[in-house]
C-alpha cells in the first residue's frame, strides 16, 4: 500500500550518512553559514511496463558538482522563467522534463509527491518538489540530458536492489520514493493515492551515532502541505 503522508516512508530509509557527507558534518561548526539551498523541482516519471511499474531514472556524470554519479529523477534548479509563472515549482518540473527527456506533460498533471531540503553542512544546497506524472499516451523517454551517462526505464524494485548491492548510489529523496513506487502495481494506483497525499518538508539533520553519523528525519505531523 502506498503511504498517503510523504513522511511515512522514513523509518525504513537505512540512517547512515555516506562518507562524503560525513566528512562534511565533521568539519561543520555552530559559526559556520549554511548555503542558501536553490528553488527546483524533480519528477517521477512513471508508466506501465510488460513486466510492472517502471520509473524513468537519470545516472547522473561523476564529474558533476552536485549529485556527481548518483542515479536521480529528472529535474533541475528553477530559472527565471519558470519564477514567473504562477506555479514555478511545477513549471520548472514540466521545463526540466522536456530538456532531460523530451517528454512533454501538463503542469495540470503533475502530482506532489514529496518536498525535501538538502542538509545545512552541503555547500551546494537545493529545495526541491518532487512531482509524480504518468507518462502521457503516444509519447516516449529519451535521454537528452548533458548531466548523464545514461537514462532509461527501471522499475523500482530493481533500482533499490542495484542500492542495496551498491552498484548504484541514490540519495535518501530517491530512495524513499523508489521504497514507495515499488508497493504500487500500476501508475493509476499512484496518481489515485497521489490526489489524496499530504507533503511535508523533510530537511534531514545529522547526528554523531558512536563514532559514525546518521541521518536523523522529521516525523508526520497533523499539518497539511501542498497538495
Amino acid at each position: 500500500m502506498v503511504p498517503s503522508h510523504s513522511l511515512e516512508v522514513l523509518s525504513s530509509l537505512p540512517p547512515t550518512v555516506p562518507a562524503p557527507l560525513a566528512e562534511l558534518a565533521e568539519a561543520w561548526t555552530s559559526a559556520a553559514q549554511p548555503a542558501v539551498p536553490r528553488p527546483a523541482a524533480s519528477v517521477v516519471l512513471c508508466r506501465d511496463g510488460e513486466t510492472g511499474l517502471e520509473t524513468f531514472l537519470l545516472h547522473r556524470h561523476a564529474r558533476m558538482a552536485f549529485a556527481a554519479s548518483m542515479v536521480v529523477f529528472p529535474g533541475g534548479g528553477l530559472d527565471l522563467a519558470d519564477r514567473s509563472d504562477d506555479d514555478p515549482w511545477r513549471a520548472a518540473g514540466v521545463r526540466e522534463t522536456r530538456e532531460e527527456t523530451g517528454v512533454q506533460l501538463d503542469p495540470a498533471d503533475l502530482l506532489a509527491w514529496a518536498h525535501w531540503i538538502t542538509p545545512v553542512v552541503h555547500p551546494i544546497r537545493y529545495d526541491t518538489w518532487f512531482f509524480l506524472a504518468a507518462l502521457p499516451p503516444g509519447q516516449l523517454a529519451a535521454d537528452l540530458s548533458t548531466e548523464t551517462d545514461r537514462a532509461g526505464w527501471a522499475r523500482p524494485a530493481d533500482a533499490l536492489a542495484r542500492y542495496g548491492a551498491g552498484t548504484w548510489t541514490m540519495m535518501p529523496p530517491t530512495v524513499s520514493i523508489l521504497v514507495e513506487l515499488a508497493a504500487a502495481t500500476t501508475v493509476a494506483q499512484l496518481v489515485e493515492s497521489g490526489h489524496d497525499r499530504r507533503v511535508e518538508v523533510v530537511l534531514p539533520e545529522l547526528v554523531r551515532a558512536g563514532t559514525s553519523w546518521e541521518y536523523r528525519y522529521p516525523r508526520p505531523s497533523t499539518r497539511g502541505g501542498l497538495r
